[in-house]
C-alpha cells in the first residue's frame, strides 16, 4: 500500500486527485494534503508518505525548495511534479532532485492512474531489494562467527598459514598480523555438567552469548567456538605497540570484561591472557592464556607473563583425556585429536616447565596409548614406532617436541585409516550376514559389534559410514523385507508375521511397516495376492 502526500493550493486540483485516485487506485492510501510549501514539508515529515505530488507554484516556499528540505528528512520518498506549465524549464532541477514523474493541469486520470502504477512497481522492487540485502547481511553476520571459529581452531592447532591470514583479514575486515589470546576458564564446568547436562549447557550458551557480545563492544576482535570448559578469543594488536603497552591494554580489557560478564553468570571462571605474537605464534599465545587461566593462583585475571614460577604440581594427568585422544584417532578425527593433544600438552609444560625429558616421556606414552586401544594390530604401527620415538628423543625445545607429535600423529592418522579400511572390507560382510542370520531374535548394536569383535562406539561409526544407515534404521528395515515375504504367505497371521521378525508387538509392527512402505500389511498382502505373488 502505498502512502500519498498531496501538495497543491488549489483546491479543485485536489478534489480531482482524491477522486481518482479513490475510485481507481485500491492500493494507494491518501495520508494527507498540504495547501503550502511549509506544510508539505511539515506534513511530510510527520507523516513519511512514500510518494509525494508535488505542486510547484504554491505561495511561501515553492514546489523546488520543498522537494529539497523533504528530501533532506526522507530520502526514500518518491516526488511527481504537478504544474499548469510546461514541464521543462524545470526538467533539469528536477531531474537532479530525482523528480520521478510530472502532471500536467488540467489532470489526467489515465496519466495519474499509470504514474501511481509505475511507482508502485518501483517501491515494491525497492523493497525487495531492501530484503534481499537485510537475508544477506543475515546470512553473513550467521557465518561470520562460523568463519572466527574456523581461525581461532586453526590457531589453536597450529594450522594456518600466512597465505590463509590474507583471506580472513578480508572476510573480517581486519588486519591480524598481530595479537594476543584471551581464554575464560570456566570452573569445574567439565565435572559439574555431569550433574545437569541441559541445564548447565543453557547456562553455557547463555554465558557465551554474553561473552561474544560484550567483548565485541570492548574490542575488535574474533571469537571461537566455545569447547566443553572455555572460550578463545584473538585480538589483533597494531604492529607499532610494544608488548608492554599490549599486556597493560590486555588486563584492562579483561577487568571490563569480567565487569559486563558478572551480571547473570551462573558459574566462577577465570580469564588467562597470552603473549603478543606475530600471526605464526598465534598458537602459542592460545597455550599461554589457558594456562594462565589455569593456574591456581587466587587471581581471577592471570597474564601469563605474571604467572609466577611455581615447582608445584598444579593438577593430575587428564588421563581421561588419553582416552578421548585415542578414540579420535582410531575414528579418523585427527583435528579432534589435535585439539586433546592440546589440552594434554598446556598439561604437561604447566607441570614440568623445564623438564624436557618427562615431556618426552609422556609423549611416548601416549603413543603406546593409540598402540593399546586399536581393534587390531596396525603394521605401520609397529614398524614406525621406533623411528617415530627416536624423532622425539632427539628434539630439545618445547615448541619443536609439541610440532614433531602433531606431525607424528597426522601421519599416523593417515595410515591407520588405510589399513582399517582394507579390514572393513571384511568386517561389514561378515556384519550383514550375522543380521541376516538372526534379525528375529532380540539383538542389539552391541551384539553386532561383539560378533566382529569391535567397541561399541567404533563399530557404530564404521556401520553408519559404510552401510549409509544406523543400525537401528538398518535392522527395521531388514525385518520388514523379511515380513514382505511371510506375509505373502496366507497362512500366518499379521500377528504370527510380527512374531516371526523378532516384534512383540503387531501394532507397533503394523504402523513401523506402513511407515516404510506407505501400505498397512493387511493392504500389502491384498496387493501381493492380486500380483498372483502368494505362495500358500
Amino acid at each position: 500500500m502505498i502512502k500519498l502526500l498531496i501538495a497543491d493550493d488549489e483546491y479543485l486540483v485536489l478534489d480531482s486527485l482524491k477522486m481518482i485516485i479513490t475510485k481507481n487506485m485500491t492500493n494507494v492510501n491518501i495520508v494527507g494534503t498540504a495547501c503550502s510549501g511549509r506544510e508539505a514539508i511539515e506534513k511530510a515529515i510527520e507523516l513519511k508518505p512514500d510518494v509525494i505530488f508535488m505542486d510547484i507554484h504554491m505561495p511561501g516556499i515553492d514546489g523546488m525548495e520543498a522537494i529539497r528540505q523533504i528530501k533532506a528528512a526522507n530520502s526514500n520518498a518518491l516526488f511527481v511534479i504537478i504544474t499548469a506549465y510546461e514541464f521543462f524549464d524545470y526538467a533539469k532541477e528536477a531531474i537532479n532532485m530525482g523528480v520521478s514523474e510530472y502532471l500536467l493541469k488540467p489532470i489526467n486520470k489515465g496519466k495519474v492512474i499509470d504514474t501511481l502504477n509505475n511507482l508502485n512497481t518501483e517501491i515494491n522492487q525497492k523493497h525487495k531489494n531492501l530484503l534481499r540485502e537485510v537475508e544477506l547481511k543475515e546470512r553473513i553476520n550467521r557465518i561470520i562467527p562460523v568463519m572466527e571459529g574456523q581461525f581461532i581452531s586453526y590457531q589453536l592447532l597450529n594450522m594456518g598459514t600466512i597465505r590463509e591470514i590474507e583471506f580472513y583479514e578480508d572476510i573480517f575486515n581486519l588486519r591480524l598480523r598481530q595479537g594476543y589470546a584471551i581464554t575464560v576458564l570456566l570452573d569445574n564446568f567439565e565435572c559439574k555438567v555431569k550433574e545437569d547436562n541441559f541445564k548447565l549447557s543453557l547456562e553455557k550458551q547463555s554465558f557465551y552469548e554474553s561473552f561474544y557480545m560484550e567483548l565485541k563492544r570492548l574490542c575488535p576482535c574474533l571469537i571461537g567456538n566455545p569447547l566443553l570448559d572455555r572460550i578463545t578469543a584473538f585480538i589483533p594488536v597494531n604492529e607499532t605497540i610494544d608488548s608492554y603497552e599490549t599486556r597493560n591494554y590486555s588486563i584492562d580489557i579483561a577487568k571490563k570484561l569480567m565487569e559486563r560478564l558478572k551480571v547473570g553468570a551462573n558459574f566462577s571462571y577465570r580469564i588467562g591472557i597470552g603473549r603478543m605474537y606475530e600471526v605464526g605464534g598465534i598458537y602459542k599465545s592460545c597455550n599461554e592464556a589457558y594456562m594462565a587461566a589455569s593456574v591456581p593462583s587466587g587471581q581471577t585475571i592471570m597474564h601469563f607473563e605474571d604467572i609466577i614460577p611455581s615447582n608445584n604440581v598444579l593438577d593430575t594427568y587428564p588421563l581421561h583425556k588419553e582416552t578421548s585422544f585415542a578414540n579420535r584417532m582410531l575414528t579418523g578425527n585427527i583435528n579432534g585429536a589435535k585439539e586433546v593433544f592440546e589440552d594434554i600438552y598446556v598439561w604437561m609444560i604447566n607441570n614440568y616447565r623445564e623438564d624436557l625429558d618427562k615431556i618426552k616421556s609422556k609423549l611416548i606414552d601416549l603413543l603406546f596409548v593409540i598402540e593399546k586401544n586399536l581393534p587390531y594390530k596396525i603394521n605401520v604401527f609397529s614398524d614406525s614406532k621406533q623411528s617415530y620415538i627416536l624423532s622425539i628423543l632427539k628434539i630439545y625445545s618445547k615448541e619443536e617436541l609439541e610440532v614433531q607429535f602433531i606431525n607424528i600423529i597426522t601421519e599416523l592418522s593417515v595410515e591407520i585409516q588405510e589399513q582399517i579400511r582394507s579390514e572393513i572390507d571384511g568386517i561389514i560382510p561378515k556384519v550383514l550376514k550375522f543380521l541376516n542370520n538372526n534379525y528375529f531374535a532380540n539383538i542389539t548394536l552391541d551384539d553386532a559389534a561383539k560378533s566382529v569383535n569391535l567397541s561399541y562406539h567404533y563399530f557404530s561409526k564404521v556401520f553408519k559410514d559404510e552401510v549409509g544407515k544406523n543400525f537401528v534404521d538398518y535392522l527395521t528395515d531388514l525385518r520388514i523385507e523379511k515380513s514382505m515375504g511371510f506375509l505373502e504367505n496366507n497362512k500366518l497371521s499379521i500377528k504370527e508375521v510380527c512374531h516371526k521378525i523378532g516384534y512383540n508387538d503387531p501394532n507397533y509392527y503394523c504402523k513401523i511397516f506402513k511407515k516404510i512402505t506407505g501400505m498397512t500389511p493387511t493392504e500389502y498382502r491384498s496387493v501381493a495376492n492380486l500380483r498372483g505373488d502368494n505362495i500358500g
